[in-house]
Order: structure tokens, then C-alpha cells, then sequence
């Protein structure tokens, strides 16, 4: 007789095997959202990083110098500020910029100058938006923002007439002040002069001052004017720009120009040709080398027992007095001293001694105004205990002055 057997055990196997399957369905489902979820962090982390990285990029400046004689156009979202001379832009590193130049009517770019603040060269392309080499067409300036502050010059030139007539020809040299021709106007001494410089004003207060138009004047030959070296002004409490004008192309023919700022007009100092301490120093065995004050290098022969020095640039001084005379009149005399040696000032200690015994002696010998003097040479002796300076005045003269160490006073002569 058989006995039914129980299909229990077979439903509870299965059971547990669906069981075991769902289990495994559910981890596996866990396990990949688990990796999406990770991926899409990833991802999101990635893209921030990208944001990050596109929002940490550095901009940096351009000063752009305007030109009466040309137009720049540029892309309007990089302007920071404006004025009448020039304008900031601010650019991100690595981006290209481009700027479209546009001559005036009667003038041609002549170049370009863009240099960062160390006055190093930034590569740059300028091609004629036409295709030609007209350079009095529209043209395009392009060149990557570098990683640092940069400013621009933008240089242009008359364009000359093939069927130019003598009339015409005579105009064109009247429009110039003395039929001067101005060279050397770099990007230094546009900013010495904060953009500013008038260039005809400066030639017509040149022209004024020297006389060129005269028959006797020493000047009367003079066609170019070039800007040469600049000179330290000093701590003067009187803003100027100094610089050193030469005439014709010739080294040795040329001017000290001094600007003062707040009166917006020009002192010239002769310092052409060989001066009195070039002289005296040939017949002293003292050779006195270099282009200029600011880098003239004096050296003495053993024989002579005197030091050796430089005339340094390095300091200079200003002072003023006013006084009344009679109760009436008020004048008002300035006098400044430029390329003052920092060994001579050195040696004589106190620096204000100096110039005050300078100052009251040009005022004892009647002079007024505004004076510039430059120190041309110095000599220190060590035996004796003195040292002898020369300075060049503004007004043409030349002093000649004496420190006397042991006895810590000054004697000055000339004028």
C-alpha cells in the first residue's frame, strides 16, 4: 500500500531559490545606482572644476595713448575708463586682441608700439585691412594679451603729396613753429609727460626761447630737434620733466629742457658744445667721459691728489624765497639744482648747507625767477680737505663753488 508523498519540501525550495534570486535582483539594482550616482558626482565635480578654472582666468590692463591724427576702435565690453588722452581696457590673458586703426584724413600709421611696463616689446601684427600697403587705409593691430599690464602707442606721419606745389610747400612748413621737425618722441617720454606733451607748443617755446629766427642767434641753423636722455629731477616739491634736447643730429649741440608742470611752460639751459669744466678739467689731466651730466664719468691722475667720482643724477634741489622790497613789490625767486652728486653730498654731510649757501648766493647776485642750475663736475681732495663743484645756470652763467671741510663753510664764485 503506498503512501502519498508531501510536496512541501518542493514548495519551500522553490520559494527559497525566487527568494534568493529577488535578494540578488535588489543588490545588483542597488550596486548600480550606486555607480551612477558616483559617475554623475564625478561628472558634476568635473564640470565645476571647469567653471572654476574658465572663472580664475587674470585680466590685466591696457593703456591706450589717443592721437588727434588717428581713430582706434576695439571691442567696447574691454573698456575700463576714458578720458581725452587716454583710455584703460582690461583683458584676460591669452585672448586675442584685435583693434581697428583709422587714420585721419592727410595722415598714414606709421608703426605701433606695444610694450608692458619694463618696456619690453609685446609681439604684435599690423596688416592692412585692405590687403594693400597703404598704410593711410584702415588698419588692424592684433596681438595675444600677455600675462601683464601693457600700454600702447599708436604713431603716425603726414602723408606727402607727389604734385606738392611751393605754396603748398611753404603752408606745410608754416604749421610747424619755426619750421622745426620734432624726432624722438618715444613712448618714455610720452609718459614722463603723462600723454601731455604738446609737441608744437613745445617746439614753438623752444623756437621762442633760443631765438632761431634771429640772425645772431647761435641757433638760427637749427631744422630737427631730437628728445635725448632724461635727467632726474630730483625730490623738488615742483613737478617737472627733464630731458636733454639735441639739434641737427649733432651730440654735442644740444639743451637742457626743464617743464614745469603746474605752469605748463619750458626753461632751456645751454649746455652745448664744451663747457668751461670740460675745459679746465683738459688742462687739470681730468678726462671727463660720456654723453651727458647723468653718466659722466671723472677720473684725475695719481699726480694730482684728488678723488675720483661720479656725476650722479641721483639727487637734486629746489628752494624759493619771497620777499618784499620797499613794502611794495613781492618777487618771488625758485632755484634748482639738477644732477647733484651723491658722493659730493656725501662728503660735504649736510646736504641743506649746500643749498642753502647756493641759494643765497644767487640771490645776493640780484637774479629772480624761476633758476635752473646743473652740476657738471665735482672735484674732492682729500689732502686738502675740499671740494670744488661747477654749475651751469639757466641764464647762461656758470658759478663755481668751494667746500671747505675743516672748516665747514662755502665760498662760490662767477656771474
Amino acid at each position: 500500500m503506498y503512501k502519498k508523498k508531501s510536496k512541501k519540501p518542493i514548495y519551500i525550495a522553490a520559494a527559497a531559490v525566487l527568494l534568493l534570486v529577488a535578494l540578488l535582483v535588489i543588490v545588483q539594482s542597488g550596486l548600480s545606482r550606486q555607480i551612477g550616482q558616483k559617475k554623475t558626482t564625478e561628472t558634476e565635480t568635473e564640470s565645476e572644476k571647469a567653471v572654476e578654472t574658465e572663472t580664475d582666468v587674470p585680466s590685466h590692463n591696457i593703456l591706450l595713448y589717443k592721437s588727434s591724427s588717428g581713430t582706434i576702435e576695439f571691442d567696447a565690453g574691454w573698456l575700463v575708463s576714458d578720458n581725452d588722452s587716454d583710455s584703460v581696457l582690461q583683458v584676460e590673458e591669452n585672448i586675442l586682441v584685435t583693434m581697428l586703426i583709422t587714420p585721419s584724413e592727410g595722415k598714414a600709421l606709421e608703426s605701433v608700439d606695444v610694450l608692458d611696463y619694463d618696456m619690453q616689446t609685446v609681439s604684435s601684427v599690423v596688416r592692412s585691412v585692405s590687403g594693400t600697403e597703404d598704410a593711410s587705409g584702415q588698419m588692424r593691430l592684433s596681438f595675444v594679451m600677455p600675462d601683464r599690464d601693457i600700454f600702447i602707442n599708436f604713431n603716425f606721419i603726414d602723408v606727402a603729396s607727389e604734385t606738392i606745389t611751393q605754396t603748398e610747400a611753404a603752408e606745410t612748413e608754416e604749421t610747424s613753429p619755426y619750421g622745426l621737425t620734432l624726432h624722438g618722441v618715444t613712448n618714455e617720454v610720452m609718459s614722463s609727460y603723462n600723454g601731455a606733451l604738446d609737441e608744437q607748443k613745445f617746439l614753438q617755446a623752444i623756437g621762442d626761447a633760443l631765438q632761431i629766427d634771429s640772425e645772431d642767434s647761435e641757433y638760427r641753423m637749427v631744422t630737427d630737434v631730437y628728445f635725448g636722455d632724461s635727467v632726474d629731477a630730483g625730490d623738488s616739491d615742483t613737478p617737472k620733466v627733464c630731458y636733454y634736447i639735441y639739434f641737427n643730429g649733432y651730440e654735442t649741440w644740444r639743451v637742457l629742457s626743464i617743464y614745469y608742470v603746474a605752469e605748463d611752460s619750458w626753461v632751456f639751459t645751454n649746455v652745448t658744445g664744451e663747457t668751461e669744466a670740460e675745459t679746465e678739467a683738459a688742462d687739470a689731466n681730468i678726462i671727463i667721459s660720456g654723453t651727458s651730466e647723468t653718466d659722466a664719468v671723472i677720473s684725475v691722475d695719481s699726480d694730482a691728489g684728488t678723488s675720483t667720482g661720479t656725476v650722479s643724477s641721483d639727487a637734486g634741489i629746489s628752494a624759493s624765497n619771497t620777499y618784499n622790497s620797499e613794502g611794495t613789490t613781492t618777487t618771488t625767486t625758485s632755484f634748482d639744482i639738477l644732477s647733484v652728486s651723491t658722493v659730493f653730498l656725501s662728503y660735504v654731510g649736510d646736504e641743506n648747507a649746500f643749498y642753502q649757501a647756493a641759494f643765497e648766493y644767487i640771490l645776493g647776485k640780484g637774479y629772480t625767477g624761476s633758476i635752473t642750475g646743473t652740476m657738471s663736475s665735482y672735484e674732492i681732495s682729500p689732502e686738502n680737505q675740499t671740494a670744488t663743484i661747477r654749475i651751469m645756470l639757466s641764464t647762461g652763467g656758470t658759478i663755481t663753488g668751494t667746500y671747505n671741510k675743516s672748516a665747514n663753510t662755502y665760498s662760490f664764485s662767477g656771474l
